[in-house]
């Protein structure tokens, strides 16, 4: 190669090919290596756009056919505490509030705040709720059964009040028939045993006013049954349910009334199970296995 003068070099195609001076002609331009990672980057972009577009479509599918299920099969939401945030708010009077309002904008005025009002049961397609008649366990051995009918009472009135959104029911057949009347089945749970104050007349008058589950304990024993509290203890109050709780179970069943397990010890929920000829629920409680909390329930007793 002489200098100035473009070399020249012959190809294996007899092909000729002209390289600049000074130039190594085994020199690969480095765009054919910048190519790859180009190539490379846009197709990885390119799956990524696709996955997002993909698996917002897939949830918005995955809720359009939730939504399809609610309107044709009533969705029961077995705990709401809403009576008793009525009650700690404006004292059961109803004409202090309107339940069909947005309730959020009260939030910071209210003692307790409200995770329901009429606009979002709607939004939330709930097709049947279990209202709770609670009272604190500070009322034990005091006045839980008149805290309870209260609570009963406010329930019913806010049923009446607002006719085209809720309906009272007591049964399954009534669930549905509101239910098919574009209306939210009203339905009442007793939460704690000490609402009973001991006496299975007072059971039998809660059954008799709408009341269609017991949960056997609060946030305390009872003379006759073991809360959560009791578990891992030594020596529990109650170790599970007495003779009396026992009773008390079977009476529910008699009556047709569920037996709720929320809130009560590992050793209560097993003797329940072994005392009840009907199936038990747990209106508003966890999986132990997921929660290990003893609030919750264990996987031998969920089995």
């Amino acid at each position: 190669m002489l200098s100035g003068i473009p070399s020249v070099e012959f190809s294996k195609k007899s092909g000729i090919r002209y390289i600049k001076p000074g130039v190594n002609p085994n020199f690969k331009p480095k765009w054919r290596f910048r190519t790859k990672y180009v190539i490379t980057f846009i197709v990885s972009l390119l799956a990524v756009v696709i996955v997002a577009l993909t698996v917002p479509l897939e949830l918005a599918s995955h809720m359009d056919r939730a939504h399809r299920l609610m309107e044709e099969v009533p969705l029961v939401d077995g705990h709401n505490d809403w009576p008793w945030v009525i009650n700690q708010n404006v004292q059961n009077r109803l004409s202090q509030v309107n339940l069909a309002q947005d309730l959020r904008p009260l939030f910071k005025a209210w003692l307790n705040v409200s995770h329901t009002d009429i606009p979002r049961l709607r939004q939330g397609k709930v097709g049947a709720q279990f209202w709770v008649a609670f009272t604190h366990c500070d009322s034990q051995f005091k006045d839980a059964v008149r805290w309870t009918l209260a609570q009963i009472d406010v329930i019913k009135r806010f049923v009446k009040k607002y006719p085209d959104v809720f309906q009272l029911v007591t049964t399954s057949e009534g669930i549905w028939e509101a239910f098919r009347a574009g209306k939210i089945g009203s339905l009442i749970g007793v939460e704690g045993g000490h609402s009973l104050d001991s006496s299975m007349a007072s059971l039998r008058m809660f059954y008799d006013l709408g009341a269609r589950y017991l949960t056997l304990t609060q946030n305390c024993n009872t003379p006759w049954v073991d809360s959560w509290y009791e578990t891992g203890k030594d020596n529990p109050e109650n170790n599970g349910l007495t003779d009396f709780g026992k009773l008390v179970v079977k009476e529910l069943n008699r009556l047709g009334m569920m037996v709720d397990l929320s809130h009560v010890s590992f050793k209560t929920m097993n003797d329940a199970l072994d005392v009840t000829e009907a199936p038990v629920i747990f209106s508003h409680s966890s999986a132990y296995a997921l929660c290990n909390h003893t609030r919750n329930v264990p996987d031998d007793v969920l089995a």
